[in-house]
């Protein structure tokens, strides 16, 4: 069944385009309510959803966090639990890893993706600054 590219789907899309782009799903709210006041929370991650299901973007979670991320070719990601930052890490994809997992587990890998969870450079010097490191 081919869908609609509605005005909501279209600036839902734009809010999360780009190289680089990790945003919640109440960050595209708030993007998007700027040219749409009235289109809720429900919606948006219905249509963030639905790009993820159609491979046009990724959603990376883990352990109480989540985000959706704007590029859908496999990447790594690199987590601060601190301030909940999310980027890319330029590690070269490794279908060695894959091809590992494949005979461990008996199946066939698609893909993979590796999220590092850390503390970024912000927090680590801010945490120094205030005594903690």
């Amino acid at each position: 069944m081919e869908r609609r590219l509605t005005r909501q789907k279209k600036l839902i899309m734009k809010a999360i385009s780009g190289t680089n782009v990790h945003r919640t799903a109440e960050e595209v709210l708030e993007l998007v309510r700027k040219d749409e006041p009235g289109i809720g929370l429900a919606t948006v991650y219905r249509n963030l959803n639905l790009f993820v299901n159609e491979g046009l973007i990724q959603k990376i979670e883990g352990p109480g966090w989540s985000c959706f991320d704007g590029n859908p070719v496999p990447h790594d990601h690199f987590h601060c639990v601190h301030c909940g930052m999310v980027t890319d890490y330029p590690a070269q994809y490794s279908h060695t890893m894959d091809d590992d997992a494949e005979k461990t587990v008996g199946g066939r890998v698609l893909y993979h993706t590796t999220t590092f969870e850390g503390i970024c450079g912000a927090c680590q010097k801010a945490e120094a600054e205030e005594g903690r490191l």
